[in-house]
């Protein structure tokens, strides 16, 4: 189930970067967020949000059983 999740939040990551995304919600120099334009902050939320994702996926899936 967490891969599903994992997939499909690739998909919407990727739908939000590339074209139809971007060119919609984040093509825009105003308005400015916390003093970056909108589209430099569009970015730099993606990534942020991608960092905690992946923690996220890190942390659920299964431990590594300690040898010896």
């Amino acid at each position: 189930m967490r891969r599903v999740l994992f997939g499909a939040y690739v998909c919407v990551c990727l739908a939000a970067l590339v074209w139809p995304g971007y060119a919609l919600c984040g093509n825009r120099i105003e308005p400015y967020v916390l003093g970056l334009p909108l589209s430099f902050a569009w970015n730099v939320g993606w990534v942020i949000a991608t960092f905690v994702v992946l923690a996220i996926f890190h942390l659920t899936g299964p431990r590594a059983e300690p040898e010896g």
